[in-house]
């Protein structure tokens, strides 16, 4: 399937957001470096924007295939599985050689569970709650598709506001749960429910872009074409999302309309950034996200995703400093090429065997992106 170039390097912003709020948080920086420190704090907003390359880019090869009859849900499965697990479970268990966690945790981080279960997350590898997420909404797209297909048939118009209008009704839901239900619920705001939105911003994208004809895809188009508006409207959504109305930027506890008011300016965000490089002409912005680097970068991302916090929290349990005692900039130095030379040797040992593995067995007929 031929790439936007742009995406790859979109997936470099959104993985360098998430090594920054990590990086940030260890340091102290979120509390002492006044807005910048709020800035880098929100960079969990990367995670998001990950949901939604996933949404646009699945959604749309489902699409593809749905209508040219070479639709297959067992090779789907088998390729998103050996895009995503091997690489995880290797990063899993070195870390779990050097935390030796309980069997108990090990266990549900192994089975990709731990989302759901209490207690089973390794503070130096917290970001793979995401996994379960991911591996969620690979479950329930190939429903989906079909179940959108059905209603396009006979309402043309009505796929892409289903899909930003189930975003938005389980975004009141997890308004509406109590202080306390955030808490004991384990991190319901992490489920694929309260993520959906940003899922669905990228499918919606999609369908735009695979069904130009259908009411409401030129308004999108419009919006999208209009790159310097889109941008500025996602900065400022990012912005917002650092006061108060959007909950903490640490741990402390936060209500459930602070935790949908993140949410919502996190699918804002991502379709701001991802909306010009697909249903628009993207412009500089896509112009700038399809260099060299920054597109190795997005190419390297998923492993960048998986070994930065391990690195960024060894080297900070190495040199001593207290937690929270600062040296962002140190930090940042050597724990980023660590973590980037870790994902090339992930991408380079484990990730393209195993998507060469199931590419032989699960053959993909040839499309070629119109962004």
């Amino acid at each position: 399937m031929t790439r936007l170039p742009a995406l790859d390097g979109l997936r470099a912003v959104a993985a360098l957001l998430v090594v920054l709020t990590h990086a940030a948080f260890l340091t102290g920086a979120v509390a002492t470096w006044g807005f910048a420190g709020r800035l880098m704090g929100r960079g969990d907003f990367g995670v998001g924007l990950f949901f939604a390359l996933s949404g646009f880019l699945l959604h749309r090869r489902l699409l593809h295939d749905r209508r040219e009859g070479t639709d297959d849900v067992r090779a789907y499965f088998m390729r998103r599985a050996a895009r995503v697990l091997p690489a995880y479970w290797v990063a899993l268990a070195a870390v779990c050689v050097v935390a030796q966690p309980p069997v108990r945790t090990v266990v549900a981080q192994a089975l990709a569970v731990q989302t759901y279960v209490p207690d089973t997350q390794i503070d130096a590898f917290s970001q793979s709650w995401s996994i379960p997420t991911e591996l969620a909404f690979y479950l329930v797209l190939p429903l989906v598709v079909v179940g959108l297909d059905r209603v396009r048939r006979r309402h043309p118009a009505w796929p892409v506001p289903l899909l930003l209008g189930s975003g938005l009704v389980l975004l009141l839901v997890v308004a509406m749960l109590p202080s306390d239900g955030l808490e004991s619920l384990i991190f319901v705001e992490r489920w694929l429910p309260a993520r959906w939105a940003d899922f669905a911003v990228g499918m919606a994208l999609a369908e735009v872009v695979e069904h130009p004809e259908a009411r409401g895809a030129a308004r999108i188009r419009s919006v999208a074409s209009d790159t310097t508006g889109c941008l500025l409207v996602g900065g400022a959504a990012y912005t917002l999302a650092t006061t108060s109305l959007a909950g903490s930027l640490t741990l402390e506890p936060e209500t459930g309309p602070q935790t949908t008011v993140r949410l919502l300016l996190n699918a804002v965000v991502a379709f701001a950034l991802l909306a010009p490089l697909t249903a628009g002409r993207g412009g500089v912005w896509a112009a700038v996200l399809s260099t060299g680097p920054v597109r190795w970068v997005g190419t390297v991302s998923f492993g960048l995703f998986l070994w930065h916090l391990p690195v960024l929290t060894g080297l900070y349990d190495v040199s001593g400093i207290p937690l929270f005692g600062g040296g962002l900039l140190p930090l940042l130095a050597v724990g980023l090429p660590i973590s980037l030379a870790l994902a090339w040797l992930s991408l380079r040992l484990v990730e393209l065997p195993a998507m060469r593995w199931a590419a032989r067995r699960s053959p993909l007929p040839r499309v070629t992106h119109r962004g």
